[in-house]
Parts: C-alpha cells; sequence; structure tokens
C-alpha cells in the first residue's frame, strides 16, 4: 500500500543535523529544482524515515514539485520496488508531468 506523505508525515525524533553536510549557504528557494519523486520502504532499515521527510517538507513549503511516496512492507531496495504498484506510481507520476 502507498501513502502520500503529504497526508502523513512523521518525525522519529532523530536528530540528523551532526551528519548533515553544511549546506546552508545554498539558497534552495531560488534553485530551480526540477520535479521531484521520492518512493521510500516503509519497512526501510537502511535509511530512516525521517531523512526522507525533512527534504520533501523543505521543498513542499518552498513551493518545489516534490511528491513522496511511503511503499509499505518494502524495505531498501527491494523487490517492493518492482512491483506492479510501485511502478505504476512512477508511470503516472510521469504521465501527471510530461
Amino acid at each position: 500500500m502507498t501513502t502520500d506523505i503529504a497526508r502523513h508525515i512523521a518525525d522519529d525524533g532523530a536528530d540528523t543535523t551532526e551528519t548533515a553536510p553544511a549546506v546552508a549557504a545554498i539558497d534552495i528557494e531560488s534553485m530551480a529544482v526540477p520535479p521531484l519523486l521520492i518512493v521510500h520502504g516503509g519497512r526501510d532499515q537502511l535509511v530512516p524515515f525521517n531523512q526522507r521527510c525533512r527534504p520533501y517538507a523543505t521543498l513542499k513549503s518552498l513551493g518545489k514539485d516534490v511528491t513522496f511516496y511511503k511503499l509499505d512492507n518494502t524495505c531498501h531496495a527491494c523487490y517492493g520496488f518492482c512491483s506492479t504498484r510501485a511502478l505504476r506510481l512512477v508511470f503516472d507520476w510521469l504521465s501527471d508531468r510530461l
């Protein structure tokens, strides 16, 4: 099952400021950002869910075209990303933008 993170943003409370690269000097608001699709496995144990929420929330608040889907029961880079449902998600997203 997929859920649009715009309706479901969770913060696991992890503070990633120590490991995040110094990007404060970048003016993201004035950057030309192409449409972005972020897809995250709901059972991903390699990349924390929170690390996908923050970029999405930041870009969305700046009015950028960004979409985030969570694929439940999918781990990091496993076969769930090749499922009919996941591929349909990508095809539909692309169709809306081409």
